[in-house]
């Protein structure tokens, strides 16, 4: 392997991002869960494709954070578990395409995603039935795309500068 290819796991770096994913999501809790949500926390999301900032660290700290977080949600366990596996997937999403050209672009795209498709999709519509497909859907595809598509993108842009 080469040596900017080895990751040490933090003890440190995974619980300040949980912490961080954690308190930001409850903070904004009301426009945080639901079927129109806008998790500003999510501009962390794509953050596991940055190699100096993110990582595997960063793929452990944002699950366990959204986990956290997900304890404050109204939807109880259906929350806590289909939406640690949305973001799961998401940064883990976003970790694998540094292999690839354009990859910071489909790092951001990723858990886009992911959590539009299992919270707007499994969570808010096959499990809980809240509003037509169309809208639980819409209403979480635009909140991720601003937050984790847009924000994300330039968050890892700027990491770029500093790394």
């Amino acid at each position: 392997m080469k040596n900017d290819e080895l990751e040490e796991y933090s003890l440190a770096r995974i619980s300040i991002l949980a912490a961080a994913y954690a308190a930001v999501t409850i903070l904004i809790a009301p426009i945080a869960y639901g079927p129109i949500q806008f998790r500003i926390s999510d501009v962390l999301l794509p953050l596991p494709y940055n190699r100096k900032f993110g990582g595997k660290n960063a793929v452990i700290g944002l699950t366990i954070g959204t986990l956290i977080a997900n304890l404050a949600s109204p939807f109880g366990i259906w929350d806590q578990v289909i939406g640690t596996f949305a973001t799961f997937f998401g940064v883990a999403g976003a970790y694998y395409m540094r292999r690839f050209k354009y990859g910071m672009i489909f790092a951001a795209i990723m858990p886009v995603i992911s959590v539009t498709i299992l919270i707007g999709f499994v969570l808010l519509y096959l499990v809980y039935d809240i509003l037509p497909l169309w809208l639980d859907i819409l209403g979480v595809f635009v909140g991720e795309i601003v937050t984790s598509g847009f924000g994300g993108y330039l968050l890892l842009r700027k990491l770029e500068t500093v790394s």
